[in-house]
């Protein structure tokens, strides 16, 4: 007998990623997004089968980004993380932004910059606690 769970939902991660200026990367969720379509975002995504938060947070962040962070510059964001996602910072990161096809753009906002753009919920309180904690 096969059982299939229906309605069960999966758990995720997600990145946030400043550059050298403090300014925070945000990507544009496509029109088609299944979650929160044509809002602002972080990288991120489900955790797969076999992989563990931080390991879906760095193949995330490669996939969406084309940008590459290691496990050992990830910090947990606890007061930010809840059962359906976890949050993390990249202290550091590589490459040069390239998006995937689940977004329609990106950019790099300041902290005065970011409360113009309609964002996922509470993404300025997350970048507040990385200024304040983290920098």
């Amino acid at each position: 007998m096969i059982r299939i769970k229906i309605g069960t939902k999966m758990k995720g991660s997600a990145v946030l990623i400043l550059d050298d200026e403090e300014r925070l990367l945000i990507l544009l969720r496509s029109k088609g997004a299944h979650w929160m379509p044509q809002k602002w975002g972080l990288p991120g995504g489900r955790i797969e089968r076999g992989e563990n938060a931080p390991g879906a947070a760095i193949r995330e962040t490669k996939e969406e980004t084309d940008l590459d962070i290691d496990v050992a510059d990830l910090v947990p964001m606890p007061m930010h993380s809840n059962k359906d996602v976890d949050i993390f910072y990249a202290k550091k990161y590589t490459g040069t932004v390239r998006i995937d096809f689940e977004h329609e753009d990106f950019v790099w906002v300041t902290r005065s910059e970011i409360e113009k753009y309609e964002t996922t919920p509470h993404l300025v309180d997350k970048f507040d606690w990385v200024l304040k904690n983290e920098r």
